[in-house]
């Protein structure tokens, strides 16, 4: 059955992994689907000292798209959540389309309103009421958000793995004698930049062969802590900056281990962490929204405190490169490529709510 979708969230840019999965959404859902997009998210640069005009601006405009499409048979309207204050635009939307009538397929990628309920969430739960379809990027997400709000609700899980693609790799062996780590987010504290330092640091003091790759965008003082951290490390250290494409790809062939200690508020299912499964790499990471789901016994869930540097090195220091990694690689790969099936699956069921 065609559909026809008002697809409404923040697209990219600015690049960031609530943009680029929403892109990636709305891209599955134009597979058998009629689908308008409607791009709501903050300018960037030069106005964004017009954040909030330019932004509601855009929220109306989506508004204004659901009341012209209202008398379209099957419509939906999916709405792809924001966190903090951006649920105001969300609840705003979600009025609207109540009103008119629209079944909404609210998405979530965001832990902040579900580790600790927020009033605006509230509202919108409100004023979207049996109209509501919610989908969540892992079971802990709708089990933790049910127990939050304490509300029955009807609910689909979508993981992010439905958005990154398994690719062929080179299986040649690498032949490589010194382990490779490496970093790849919007570099800040909260996402672990100060800890990967540490971590590569620590690495070095106790001699042991490890490399570390850290790519990303920085601001001005994260960029002044990478800098003095290659001065200090040399070789051992490089800094990348931000990475798009090829050069992303390339990033993930050069690793053996994803290493991302985010403490960050508003964490759910990164997608690096997906990226970097697709490679083949084991992942290190901290335990925060649905992270959790995304590690298996080839990776470190490891403690988001003072323990995650000598934790990790533990680690590290068992796993040595060579024909064993390479063998690694490639069960790591197939378990994603299976998982990676599993989650578009998911997408092609979604609606089915609706029939």
């Amino acid at each position: 059955m065609t559909r026809h979708i008002i697809a409404i969230g923040q697209l990219p840019p600015p690049f960031s992994g609530f943009s680029l999965a929403t892109r990636s959404m709305i891209a599955l859902l134009e597979e058998g689907n009629s689908v308008t997009n409607h791009d709501v998210s903050p300018p960037f640069g030069k106005l964004s000292l017009l954040k909030h005009p330019i932004k509601l601006n855009r929220v109306l405009g989506a508004c204004r798209r659901l009341v012209r499409d209202r008398k379209h048979d099957n419509r939906i309207c999916y709405l792809a959540c924001e966190g903090g204050p951006g649920l105001v635009y969300t609840a705003l939307i979600v009025l609207v389309a109540r009103l008119l009538a629209y079944p909404i397929y609210l998405h979530h990628h965001s832990f902040s309103y579900i580790d600790r309920a927020s009033l605006l969430m509230r509202c919108v739960l409100a004023f979207g009421d049996s109209r509501l379809r919610h989908i969540f990027s892992c079971d802990v997400m709708r089990d933790r958000f049910t127990d939050t709000y304490q509300r029955r609700m009807r609910s689909s899980i979508v993981s992010n793995a439905a958005y990154v693609v398994p690719t062929e790799q080179n299986d040649a062996p690498r032949y490589a004698t010194t382990l490779v780590i490496g970093m790849l987010s919007h570099l800040g504290t909260e996402k672990g930049l100060d800890t990967f330092l540490d971590l590569a640091r620590q690495a070095r003091h106790e001699g042991l062969s490890i490399r570390a790759i850290l790519a990303g965008p920085a601001g001005t003082g994260e960029r002044a802590a990478i800098d003095a951290a290659v001065m200090e490390l040399g070789d051992m250290l490089d800094y990348r900056g931000a990475l798009y494409d090829d050069a992303k790809a390339a990033f993930y062939r050069e690793i053996d281990v994803l290493v991302l200690p985010t403490t960050y508020g508003n964490e759910a299912q990164p997608l690096v962490i997906f990226e970097a499964k697709a490679a083949g790499n084991a992942v290190i990471s901290t335990d925060r929204g649905c992270i959790r789901k995304q590690l298996d016994e080839s990776d470190l869930l490891a403690p988001a405190d003072d323990e995650f540097v000598p934790t990790a090195l533990a680690w590290l220091s068992a796993v040595a490169p060579g024909p064993a990694l390479d063998a690694r690689r490639k069960v790591i790969r197939q378990a994603y490529r299976t998982r990676h099936a599993k989650a578009r699956a998911a997408i092609d069921t979604l609606f089915d709510l609706e029939e």
